[in-house]
C-alpha cells in the first residue's frame, strides 16, 4: 500500500480478483448483482451473474460520482431492489460508506441480510427483509421477494397490456398482481394432465408470459417432470432469483395451433 494509503495498482487488481472469487462463492449463479464499483468495469465482471454498478445513473451504468447522502442511497437502492435487485457488494476499498453514509448502513442492517463479511474482499448483502430470528437460532431461510417487488419487475420487463399467466401453487398471485393482465393457472391442473396441452391453451386464449413465481419453486421441485417440460418448451427470457422466471409462449401456440384437441 503506499504511503498515502491508497492501494497500490497491483494491490487493487488483487483486491478486485478477490471479490470476484467471494462473489462466485457466495451468490448463486443467475443472481442480479449490485457492486459499488467506483466505475470500474471489472468490478461487474462477474461471470454467470446479472452484474451492475452502484449508484447508478438512468441507463444503468455509473452514475459518476458517490450518493449525495445516505437518503439518495437508500432511495436508489430500493429502487432497484424492487426492479430485481438481489445483492449488494461492497469492496473493501469501499467500506468508508458504512461510516460516512450510517443511515444507509443502518438502512442495510434492518433491511438485509449479511451473506458474506471478508475484511480482504468484500462485504456482500442479501437485498431482501429478513425475519427476526428466534434467540440462539441461526437464520437459514432466505428472504422472499413480496408480490409487490414481482409485479413492479414484471412491469418494467413486459410490454404495457402484455397478458400473463402466473403458476399457482396456492392461488391469488395472478390477482395480487393487478393492474397487470394476470391470469392464474393452478399447479394442479399441470399435475393432473399434459402441462405443454394446458400452457398452449393458455397461449391460444392470448396470454403472451408465463411467470413463475418463486413461491411456487417448492412445487415444482417436487414435480421436476412438469419443470422440466416448462424448461424444455418455452423460451425463458428473464429469471430473477428471488423474484420469478418468466417465460415466451407465443411460439408455443404457434406451434400447437395446427392440430391440437381444444
Amino acid at each position: 500500500m503506499s504511503g498515502n494509503g491508497r492501494l497500490s495498482q497491483s494491490e487493487y487488481a488483487e483486491l478486485v480478483g478477490r471479490v470476484q472469487a467471494s462473489v462466485a462463492e457466495h451468490v448463486p449463479p443467475g443472481s442480479s448483482v449490485l457492486v459499488v464499483s467506483k466505475g470500474d468495469a471489472a468490478l461487474v465482471e462477474l461471470p454467470g451473474l446479472a452484474a451492475a454498478h452502484f449508484p447508478q445513473d438512468s441507463g444503468g451504468g455509473y452514475a459518476g460520482h458517490h450518493p449525495h447522502d445516505s437518503a439518495t442511497a437508500t432511495a436508489q437502492l430500493e429502487d432497484l431492489r424492487r426492479r430485481g435487485a438481489e445483492y449488494l457488494v461492497l469492496p473493501a476499498s469501499s467500506r468508508w460508506w458504512l461510516d460516512f453514509y450510517g443511515e444507509f448502513a443502518g438502512h442495510l442492517a434492518s433491511h438485509g441480510e449479511v451473506v458474506a463479511d471478508l475484511p480482504d474482499a468484500c462485504l456482500i448483502y442479501g437485498l431482501g427483509r429478513s425475519a427476526q430470528p428466534t434467540a440462539g437460532v441461526p437464520l437459514t431461510e432466505r428472504p422472499r421477494a413480496t408480490i409487490a417487488q414481482v409485479r413492479e419487475y414484471l412491469e418494467g420487463l413486459i410490454e404495457d397490456e402484455a397478458k400473463l399467466v402466473v403458476l399457482e401453487a396456492d392461488g391469488g398471485v395472478a390477482e395480487a398482481l393487478v393492474p397487470l393482465r394476470a391470469t392464474g393457472l393452478r399447479a394442479a391442473e399441470l399435475a393432473s394432465g399434459d402441462p405443454l396441452r394446458s400452457l398452449r391453451r393458455s397461449a391460444r386464449a392470448g396470454a403472451e408470459y408465463l411467470v413463475v413465481p418463486r413461491a411456487a419453486d417448492e412445487w415444482l421441485r417436487a414435480h421436476d417432470g412438469v419443470a422440466a417440460e416448462i424448461e424444455g418448451a418455452c423460451r425463458k427470457i428473464a429469471d430473477q432469483r428471488h423474484l420469478c422466471r418468466v417465460y415466451k409462449l407465443s411460439e408455443l401456440g404457434d406451434e400447437e395451433q395446427m392440430g391440437e384437441e381444444a
